[in-house]
């Protein structure tokens, strides 16, 4: 009788050895799961890796032959925003939307870029003022054809 009873002894610690190392499996799963590493991005991802490093991105919409980007200011007021663009050799249209008297610190900015996805990749260029400086600072960028979709 003390053999069976060793017997369930060892086949019960087998499986708890087993049983909490599984729990334990699970658990890291479900908390990686949690943290979004197995859902791929959830936000729209921006058309270029660090897209104007100075303002956050925000949304993009694209219709035939015009893409919006839309951008977030950072903590300092710009009284200037202008921007140009090139697509392969020739220059496209490039504007900042309601752009008359700056964009406030925080707020956010649209930039029209008139640019079709068979032209090729589109290098912008963009211009701006910060607060009551006078120095127009210039930042360029490249956003990839693909991202004319």
């Amino acid at each position: 009788m003390d053999i069976k009873r060793f017997k369930g002894q060892v086949s019960l610690e087998y499986l708890m050895t087993y049983g909490i190392a599984i729990a334990i499996v699970v658990i890291a799963v479900a908390a990686l799961y949690s943290m979004g590493v197995f859902s791929g991005s959830t936000t729209t991802a921006p058309p270029c890796s660090n897209c104007f490093s100075d303002f956050a991105y925000n949304a993009r919409a694209y219709n035939t032959g015009n893409l919006s980007l839309e951008m977030k200011n950072g903590p300092a007021a710009m009284s200037y925003a202008v921007c140009s663009g090139v697509q392969g050799v020739n220059s496209i249209a490039c504007s900042i939307v309601d752009n008359s008297s700056g964009v406030d610190a925080g707020s956010l900015f649209q930039m029209e870029i008139d640019a079709d996805k068979t032209g090729g990749d589109v290098d912008l260029t963009f211009r701006f003022k910060t607060g009551t400086s006078n120095i127009v600072q210039t930042r360029t960028q490249t956003i990839s054809a693909d991202y004319f979709e």
